[in-house]
């Protein structure tokens, strides 16, 4: 028989009923298990902790076939022998014998566990409450003392830490963590580099910078002017943000050419937000976007989802210049371009027509508009006036309060709350979450801590579900529920004011207790009734009416003891103004107080003088007690302190 027919063959031979060697079969098997066994008995080292045998058959089946040697034993304890062994962590310990004892304390070290019971003598100190697992049998001679053992030393009480102790011992023990800032020589010096012209560093690509100079210096003027204006607002805060993620700074201008820092830019991609994120990409980057909010506005955190993205694509191309023009054109279509062409320089890969006109224009327009935003005078825009960076709190809201209400509460305004939270596209804060954090006015935290309670009760909106009966209209539904017309049309995706096609609305108020808004209860017009009067309590306590069927400025007038004039000045309004029912009207002299004071928010239009007659104190009082000339202008939403002299 040759090797290749016993090979194919040795199955049958054996295991077949009749074979060649049928007869030897059982003890072929035996011999097998039995080389099996000894395999499997050989010594592993168990966690890290004993050496020990393993055996996955029985004693009475495996004590013929496995035989271990006696292995030789510990040295006994020498305080100068311990270094050498700790530092020897990788050599096989023996078998335990029935007069070793495992200690587990000195695992960690990598030396042997175990420590021969006849070097052991007297009591072992602080392991009493350890549970020693196959004890020797003998007790241990007297006189010496137990190797490799720790002993517990006694120690102070556990401190419980408050949340706000917890957070001070992080800051002063906790490093902090490591940001590895990317290169950004592409971006330095671009106004020398520019006039090198071919010998610089943006050589290819000054023949278009060049253009988009003289274009912002031209045609573009008055854009790029309203652009660097508003940069004054919003750069400050993105550089820090860019600087967490170690990015450079200078990529502010990608935000300057995309959406001139506009929040509200919305671009025919249906891209939006001062980085234009499209939702795929915003969403992939942790931004909410939905029916309620879309965070690619907000100019937070859309940032750190731009500086995330970005220093992904400089992580794929390793070069600001490709990383930048895929942000544009978008990854994929880039790294399609550079391999097609096979080239990584920017300059060569926009002489080809694969990449769309707005990628090739991307970079040079970017480098156009950064030259003249580090040196606006060398360029003519040296009379730019440039906004205040942003000031803002943050606080913690219940989902699903109203905007309007809360500013009323707050005796903000409603355009301030929309500036400052412009992620917001409904009437309220989202209801599907249990707290929102939203930004107030620098200052009002504290305000909208101290009053969180009439806010929940004031400001919390309850959505009900109507059933449009033959004679209503969304005019005298407004009016009786109190909820603008604008606000109906928009929840229930109406686009005229007809309901003939409309079966059920869904209409939001405020006002309603806990047990009221419970889902599926049913709300009687006496419920509704009392939701009406608790807000409109809520609004005489903080001088602000709601205004009802057949109300006009004069009625509001001498209800409130202040002529019609204020009324109207407190409110931007004309004296024969027409008011909306559901509008809030604000009693002049009304303020936000706190801990620190009275405080008033800029209104637009609003100056020191409208101000200072609306709460009854001078111009130079009012101005003294903000650190103003009393000929200063205002910006819309700036916080000021009213003096309390009069």
């Amino acid at each position: 028989m040759t090797r290749e027919d016993l090979l194919t063959k040795i199955g049958t031979y054996i295991f077949a009923r009749g074979g060649n060697v049928s007869g030897y079969r059982l003890p072929i098997i035996l011999a097998g298990v039995t080389i099996c066994g000894s395999l499997l008995t050989s010594p592993v080292r168990a966690f890290a902790t004993e050496t020990t045998g393993f055996s996955a058959f029985p004693t009475v089946l495996t004590a013929t076939a496995l035989s271990v040697p006696n292995p030789p034993s510990l040295p006994p304890y020498s305080p100068d022998a311990v270094p050498s062994q700790a530092q020897d962590s990788t050599k096989t310990e023996p078998l335990r014998e029935q007069g070793e004892i495992p200690v587990f304390s000195r695992v960690l070290s990598g030396e042997s566990p175990f420590v021969p019971a006849e070097g052991i003598s007297g009591d072992l100190p602080s392991v009493v409450d350890v549970e020693i697992p196959l004890a020797a049998s003998a007790d241990p001679p007297a006189g010496t003392v137990p190797d490799l053992i720790v002993l517990r030393d006694e120690k102070e009480a556990d401190l419980v830490l408050s949340p706000r102790d917890i957070d001070g011992h992080l800051a002063g023990d906790v490093e902090g963590e490591l940001v590895v800032e990317l290169d950004a020589g592409f971006f330095a010096n671009a106004s020398e580099e520019i006039e090198k012209g071919e010998d610089g560093s943006y050589a290819g690509l000054t023949t278009r910078i060049d253009k988009f100079i003289r274009y912002f210096q031209n045609k573009g003027r008055d854009r790029f002017e309203v652009w660097l204006s508003r940069s004054g607002k919003y750069s400050y805060m993105m550089r820090n943000i860019l600087a967490k993620y170690g990015m450079p700074g200078d990529l502010v201008y990608l935000a300057l050419i995309e959406s001139g820092f506009s929040p509200m830019a919305y671009s025919v991609a249906r891209a939006a937000g001062p980085w234009q994120f499209i939702a795929r990409t915003g969403r992939r980057y942790g931004l909410r976007v939905d029916w309620w909010a879309d965070e690619r506005r907000d100019y937070e955190k859309s940032t750190h989802a731009a500086a995330s993205y970005l220093k992904d694509l400089y992580g794929m191309f390793d070069s600001w210049p490709l990383a930048a023009a895929a942000d544009n054109a978008g990854e994929g279509k880039f790294m399609r371009a550079v391999s097609r062409y096979k080239t990584e320089d920017y300059a060569k890969l926009i002489r080809y027509r694969y990449l769309p006109r707005e990628t090739k224009d991307y970079v040079p327009k970017m480098l156009a508009a950064l030259t003249i935003a580090k040196d606006p005078e060398k360029y003519g825009f040296g009379d730019v006036l440039y906004e205040d960076p942003l000031e803002f709190d943050k606080v913690s809201v219940p989902g699903g309060i109203d905007l309007a209400a809360l500013g009323d509460i707050l005796d903000v305004p409603l355009e301030t709350m929309k500036e400052l939270n412009p992620e917001l596209k409904r009437f309220c804060t989202p209801p599907n979450v249990e707290a929102y954090e939203i930004r107030l006015p620098s200052g009002f935290a504290s305000v909208a801590e101290e009053r969180m309670e009439e806010i929940r009760k004031e400001a919390q909106v309850t959505f009900l579900l109507h059933k449009v009966g033959k004679k209503d209209t969304l005019v005298s539904l407004a009016n009786e529920y109190e909820t603008p017309v604008s606000i109906l049309k928009e929840m229930n995706g109406l686009r005229s004011n007809s309901l003939r096609r409309t079966s059920r609305l869904i209409i939001p108020v405020t006002g309603f207790s806990g047990e009221e808004a419970a889902p599926g209860t049913k709300v009687s017009p006496d419920m509704l009734r009392m939701a009406h009067l608790r807000v409109d309590e809520g609004y005489r306590r903080g001088q602000r009416i709601r205004v009802r069927r057949g109300d006009t400025l004069w009625k509001i007038a001498r209800r409130s003891g202040v002529s019609v004039k204020s009324l109207a000045r407190a409110n931007r309004m004309k004296t024969t103004g027409i008011l909306r029912v559901g509008a809030t009207i604000r009693i002049p002299g009304a303020v936000s107080r706190s801990g620190n004071g009275s405080r008033h928010v800029v209104r637009r239009g609003e100056s020191l003088w409208s101000i200072a007659r609306a709460h009854g104190v001078t111009v130079n009082q009012l101005a003294r007690r903000n650190n103003m000339t009393p000929r200063e202008s205002l910006r819309s939403g700036r916080v000021l302190q009213i003096p309390t002299e009069s």
